[in-house]
């Protein structure tokens, strides 16, 4: 994480003093948290933010740094890249339940909300940890089975697994119970 994506996160503008800093990334966790009604996830990204500042600035005793200008094409990371796929099925809920057994393989099942058609895993080994989210939706005319949209954010200062290899390893399991 750099400094703009830092600063973004808190709600910052460039350059902020490190009282607004502090005061952004209090607000920010007020919200985030898991106990406020945010997730693991959020709330992590939330504290990566605010240790990225303070480590640039020495705990506030140098001026926040403007962030380098993003190129306008540049591309996302691996990790929050979203992967599609489509599992050859007709019940959304199905899918979802099949996907909460399996990615129990793969990492701890923190969320399960079959109305909303969500499920988020704790994947990977220490420092490289992340959070997949996982959005069934309802099948659609043009496709042929239950569409499931996969993404992965980091839960720490180190980068997530590689997305592929979680989705990869979680569908690997997907079909395997299939077939057991």
């Amino acid at each position: 994480m750099d400094v703009g994506d830092a600063l973004r996160i808190l709600g910052l503008e460039t350059s902020p003093s490190w009282e607004s800093v502090r005061a952004a990334h209090r607000a920010a966790i007020r919200t985030a948290h898991p106990d406020a009604g945010g997730d693991a996830a959020s709330a992590a990204r939330v504290n990566e933010a605010y240790d990225v500042l303070r480590r640039i600035t020495d705990g506030g005793d140098r001026p926040v740094p403007s962030p380098a200008p993003t190129p306008p094409s540049a591309p996302r990371s691996d990790a929050r890249e979203p992967r599609r796929r489509v599992v050859g099925a007709d019940d959304p809920m199905d899918v979802l339940m099949r996907l909460a057994d399996a990615a129990h393989d793969i990492g701890d099942v923190v969320f399960v909300d079959p109305n909303a058609g969500i499920l988020e895993v704790v994947v990977g080994d220490a420092p490289a940890v992340g959070q997949l989210a996982v959005t069934v939706s309802e099948p659609t005319a043009d496709t042929d089975g239950v569409p499931v949209a996969f993404t992965l954010e980091p839960l720490g200062v180190t980068p997530a697994p590689s997305i592929h290899d979680v989705v990869a390893n979680l569908m690997g399991r997907l079909r395997h119970r299939r077939r057991g």
